[in-house]
């Protein structure tokens, strides 16, 4: 479950529930370690919108997600570095959009003809250009 304004989601994993503040917070590069306040936060955030009564956390982690400025991926050659392929910025949605963004960037990086179930449902280069920026 995700609330609405995407503050926070939960799942049943495990025989246990896996949440996330779904935090954005910059960090600069390196080993991604959780906060103490980010996990208070998510509790919080999960005990006001639902009936959980959170006794304590089992195990807590932290991962890093990249953003294009416009929270779009970035899948093409870069127009100024020759042979230079980005396939990035897809945000906390890699797992679910995967499948499909692996296929557009393979024919994009192969020069070859968008899938036509992909085409079909609107997903073509443009979008994804890191040209769009110009």
């Amino acid at each position: 479950m995700i609330d609405i304004d995407e503050q926070f989601y939960f799942k049943p994993e495990s025989g246990r529930l896996l949440a996330s503040p779904a935090d954005e917070t910059p960090s600069a590069p390196g080993d991604a370690a959780p906060e103490e306040y980010d996990i208070a936060v998510c509790i919080d955030r999960l005990q006001t919108a639902t009936t959980l009564s959170i006794n304590h956390v089992r195990r807590s982690w932290a991962g890093l997600r990249t953003f294009a400025p416009d929270w779009t991926p970035v899948f093409g050659y870069d127009p100024d570095i020759a042979g230079f392929f980005w396939f990035a910025g897809q945000g906390g949605y890699g797992m679910q959009t995967a499948p499909a963004a692996a296929r557009l960037g393979a024919a994009l990086a192969l020069e070859r003809e968008i899938p036509s179930d992909l085409g079909e449902r609107g997903l073509g280069p443009a979008p994804f250009s890191p040209a769009r920026w110009r």
